[in-house]
C-alpha cells in the first residue's frame, strides 16, 4: 500500500516492525529510498546493516566509516517524508540485532552518535511520529550502558545506571505519547515501555543485591515482586529471558540468609596477561629492555623505575642447570592503575611487565583484598574479562596515576581506558613501538586478551553467619572455603559474560581440579580454565607467594605458545606465494626464489631448535632448586594442558619441516641442475657444430689450391678462372653443408636450436 506519494504506509511496515524481520525492513527502505533518489551506492551500504556485517570490522577498517557516513547522508533526505519514522525505527533494529551478536557497543553507538547529529540538524515537529521514533532510536543507548553497569559486576554501579535509564525512558514514554493516535505511535510507545519496565526491575533487583550483600538492608522479596510483575509483563522474549535471569540470582540470595559467607580479609587477586614477543634472541630483547626502558613511555606514561637487573622471583627459580640456563629477566614497574568514578575511593592495583628470557612474557596486575564481601570479591575477579562492561559508558575510567602521587591525590580527570584487557594491548603496543626505536625493528608483538589467568590468594578470611559482621569468626581451615557462600566467583571458571546481576551467586561450586602442594600446610589449591584460587592460613606468606609464582608462570606459557603459533603461521604464509609461482610454472626469478624457500627453512629450522630447548629446559629438573616445586609447577602445567600443547607444537614444526615444502624445494634444486646440464651439453653440441662446419669450408676452399696449379700449369685465363672460381665456392659450400647435416643428425628434434 501507498500514500500520495507512493512511500509505503504503516501497514506494510509495522509486521516486520514488530517481528523485527531486518530483511524485509530493508527491501521497504530501499525502495522508499529510492523513490527519493538516493544513490545505489549510499543505499547498498544501508543494506550492509541488514546484513549485520558493519559493527565486525575494526575501527576505521572496510566499510564501516562509510556505513555510518551514510546514515549521515540519509537523514536529511527524508526530512518530512512519511518514511523518516521508519528510517530511526530502522536504524533501531538493525542495531539491536547486532547487539545480539557483540558486546563491543563501539560501532552500534558509532551509528548512532551519527543519526543524533544528522537529526539534531533537521529536527522533526516535536508532536510527529517521526519525533517519538527519534526518541525510541537514542533510547536503545539507555540500554547498552545499563548492559555495561550490568557487565562491570558492580552492583552500585549497576543501581546507577538503572536509576538513571528510568528516569530518562519515563520522560521518552510520556513525550512519545504526546500526539495523534495511530498504530506507529502505538508500537514505539509500547517500545519504549517494555525498556521502561525492564529498566525498573533491574533497579530494584541491583538495589535489593547490593544492600544485602553489603549488610546495609533486606528488600529482597519487594525486588522478587517487581521482577517477577516485569518477567509477566513484558512481551519481548529476549528481555523476559534476562529479567528471569535476575530473578533466579535474588532467589539465590535469598537463599544465602542462612548459610555461612566469606570474607576475605587479606589477600589478592592477581591479573596475568601473557604476551609473546617474536625475535630469534629472547635475551637480546630482555637486554635491549635492561639498556633502554628506564626512558621509555608506556600507556603514554613513564615507566615508575628502572628496569631490575633481575626477575624478581623466589631463590627457588636459581636452579642448577648445566648450561647456566634460569628462568630469568628483568621487569618493568608501571605507575599505580586507579579505577575512577564509583562510589568511595578509586580501586587502586599495581601494574607491572615481566620480560623473561625463556620468552614467556606476561602483564600483571595485582589488586590488593581486604575486608572483601562477595560481591567485591567477584567484581575484582571478573575486571581481567575482555567481556567486562566499557567503563566510559558508565563514567568510569582505568587510569595511571602519576608516579609521584600520593594517595591522597585526586587522580586525572580525564582519558583513561574502558577495561583493563584494552590497557594491557595499549601498554603492549607501545613496547613494542620502543623496542624498535631502541634497535630491534623486527620484533613483533602476540597478544590475544581472552589468554588471561587470574591468581586469587587468600591470606586470610572470615566466616561471616548469615553474612552479619557481628557474628565473624576466623576461617581456620581452607578447605571449608568452596562451603561458604560468596566462594562461587573464586571456585569456578570466569564466565564469558555477565548472564544477571549478582551472577556469581548461581554458579555451582566448586569447579576446576583440586592440586595437592607438599610444600604448604593446610592448603586448598583450585584450578580451572581461566582461574587458580591459593589458600593457606598455616603457611607463612613467603611460601604462598612461591606457590603464587608457580601458577603465574604456568598460565604465562600460553603467551609463549602463542608467538611460536605465529612464527609458524608466517612461516607458511610467507610460503604461499612462492609456492604458488613454482607450482604453477609461472615465469619466475628462479634463483631468487629458491634463494627466498632456502632462507626461510634455515629461519625455520632456527627457531624451532630454540623452541624445543626452552621446552626440554622448562620440563627438565634444573629450572627450580626444589623437587617438591618441581612436582607443583608439573602439576600446573599439565592443568594447563602444556604438554599437550608441546606435543601439537612439535607435530606441526616437525611437518613444517617434512612436509611438501622441502620436496619442492628439493624438486627445484634438482631440476635446476638438470637444466643447466642440459644446457651445457646444448651449447657444447652447438659448438662442436660451427666448428666441424667451419673445417668443412675451409677444407673446401684448400681445394682451391689445387685449382690455382691447375690454373698455371694449365693457362687458364678469363672465363676460365671464373668458372674455377664458382667451382670452388660450390664446393665449399657443399661440403660445409654436407657437413653440417651430418653433425645435426646427432642431436633430438627437442635439442635442435
Amino acid at each position: 500500500m501507498h500514500d500520495a506519494r507512493g512511500t509505503l504506509t504503516s501497514e506494510a511496515w509495522l509486521p516486520a516492525l514488530e517481528e523485527e524481520r531486518v530483511d524485509v525492513l530493508g527491501r521497504l527502505l530501499d525502495a522508499d529510498l529510492a523513490r527519493l533518489g538516493v544513490r545505489p551506492a549510499a543505499r547498498a551500504l544501508l543494506r550492509e546493516l541488514i546484513e549485520g556485517v558493519w559493527w565486525s570490522r575494526s575501527e576505521g577498517d572496510g566499510d564501516r566509516p562509510e556505513v555510518v557516513a551514510v546514515v549521515g547522508e540519509v537523514i536529511p533526505v527524508v526530512a518530512g517524508d512519511p518514511v523518516e519514522p521508519f528510517l530511526a525505527l530502522y536504524i533501531r533494529v538493525v542495531c539491536e540485532a547486532a547487539w545480539d551478536l557483540t558486546w563491543d557497543h563501539g560501532p552500534l553507538l558509532e551509528v548512532l552518535a551519527a543519526a543524533e547529529d544528522a537529526w539534531a540538524a533537521t529536527p522533526p515537529d516535536p508532536g510527529s511520529e517521526a519525533a517519538a521514533a527519534v526518541r525510541a532510536m537514542l533510547a536503545l543507548r539507555v540500554d547498552l550502558t545499563l548492559e555495561s553497569a550490568c557487565s562491570t559486576g558492580d552492583l552500585r554501579t549497576t543501581v546507577r545506571a538503572a536509576q538513571a535509564a528510568g528516569d530518562l525512558l519515563a520522560g521518552d514514554v510520556a513525550a512519545a505519547g504526546q500526539g495523534a493516535d495511530s498504530p506507529l505511535r502505538r508500537h514505539i510507545v509500547d517500545l519504549l515501555s517494555g525498556q521502561a519496565v525492564y529498566a525498573d526491575a533491574v533497579d530494584a533487583g541491583a538495589r535489593a543485591a547490593a544492600d544485602f550483600l553489603d549488610g546495609t538492608g533486606d528488600t529482597l522479596e519487594e525486588a522478587l515482586e517487581t521482577l517477577e510483575a516485569a518477567e509477566a509483563d513484558v512481551d519481548d522474549a529476549a528481555a523476559r529471558s534476562e529479567i528471569r535471569a535476575h530473578r533466579v540470582a535474588v532467589e539465590r540470595l535469598v537463599a544465602a540468609r542462612d548459610e555461612d559467607w566469606l570474607r576475605v580479609d587479606e589477600g589478592a587477586v592477581v591479573a596475568t596477561f601473557p604476551f609473546g614477543l617474536r625475535h630469534a634472541d629472547q635475551a637480546a630483547v630482555v637486554a635491549t629492555v635492561q639498556k633502554h626502558a628506564a626512558d621509555w613511555s608506556l600507556g603514554s606514561v613513564p615507566l615508575a623505575n628502572h628496569p631490575t637487573s633481575l626477575l624478581l622471583v623466589d631463590d627457588v627459580w636459581r636452579g642448577d642447570d648445566p648450561l647456566k640456563r634460569r628462568y630469568e629477566g628483568t621487569q618493568l614497574d608501571l605507575p599505580d592503575l586507579l579505577l575512577v568514578g564509583r562510589e568511595g575511593e578509586p580501586v587502586r592495583a599495581r601494574a607491572t611487565i615481566t620480560i623473561s628470557q625463556l620468552g614467556n612474557h606476561y602483564v600483571r596486575v595485582e589488586l590488593p583484598l581486604e575486608g572483601a564481601r562477595p560481591h567485591t570479591l567477584a567484581s575484582l575477579v571478573w575486571m581481567a574479562a575482555p567481556e567486562y562492561g566499557d567503563l566510559h559508558e558508565v563514567d568510569q575510567r582505568l587510569v595511571f596515576a602519576p608516579p609521584d602521587q600520593d594517595d591522597e591525590a585526586e587522580p586525572p580527570a580525564t582519558g583513561g581506558w574502558v577495561r583493563l584487557s584494552a590497557m594491557v594491548q595499549k601498554v603492549l603496543t607501545d613496547l613494542v613501538a620502543e623496542l624498535e626505536r631502541s634497535g630491534m625493528p623486527t620484533v613483533s608483538l602476540s597478544f590475544r586478551p581472552g589468554m588471561y589467568h587470574v591468581v586469587t590468594t587468600i591470606g586470610e578470611a572470615s566466616v561471616l553467619p548469615g553474612g552479619r559482621e557481628e557474628g565473624a569468626v576466623a576461617l581456620d581451615a581452607a578447605g571449608r572455603i568452596p562451603l561458604l557462600f560468596g566462594s562461587q566467583s573464586v571456585c569456578h571458571p570466569i564466565p564469558a559474560g555477565v548472564g544477571s546481576i549478582a551472577f556469581w551467586a548461581r554458579y555451582s561450586a566448586p569447579l576446576g581440579t583440586v592440586v595437592d602442594c607438599a610444600g604448604l600446610t593446610d592448603e586448598y589449591l583450585l584450578v580451572s580454565e581461566n582461574h587458580t584460587l591459593i589458600a593457606s592460613f598455616s603457611s607463612p606468606d613467603y611460601m604462598v607467594s612461591t606457590v603464587g609464582q608457580a601458577a603465574e608462570f604456568a598460565a604465562s606459557i600460553e603467551g609463549m605458545f602463542a608467538a611460536w603459533q605465529d612464527e609458524l603461521s608466517a612461516f607458511y604464509l610467507g610460503l604461499t606465494p612462492h609456492l604458488r609461482d613454482l607450482e604453477t610454472d609461472a615465469e619466475v626469478d628462479l634463483e631468487k626464489t629458491l634463494a627466498a624457500l632456502e632462507h626461510s627453512q634455515l629461519r625455520l629450522r632456527q627457531f624451532l631448535t630454540s623452541a624445543r630447548v626452552t621446552l626440554l629446559f622448562i620440563a627438565s629438573p634444573a629450572l627450580v632448586t626444589s623437587p617438591v616445586m618441581r612436582d607443583t609447577i608439573t602439576r600446573f602445567l599439565d592443568l594447563r594442558l602444556v604438554w599437550t600443547r608441546r606435543a601439537d607444537f612439535t607435530d606441526v614444526a616437525g611437518q613444517a619441516l617434512a612436509d611438501r615444502v622441502t620436496d619442492l624445494i628439493e624438486t627445484w634444486l634438482r631440476r635446476r641442475e638438470e637444466d643447466r646440464a642440459r644446457r651445457e651439453e646444448d651449447q657444447a653440441r652447438r659448438n662442436q657444430l660451427r666448428i666441424d662446419t667451419m673445417i668443412a669450408v675451409l677444407t673446401g676452399i684448400g681445394i682451391s689450391g689445387v685449382l690455382a696449379m691447375v690454373q698455371t700449369g694449365f693457362a687458364v685465363e678469363e672465363w676460365g678462372s671464373v668458372v674455377l672460381v664458382i667451382m670452388v665456392l660450390a664446393l665449399a659450400a657443399l661440403v660445409g653443408y654436407a657437413s653440417y647435416r651430418w653433425s645435426r643428425r646427432t642431436l633430438t628434434p627437442k635439442e635442435d636450436p
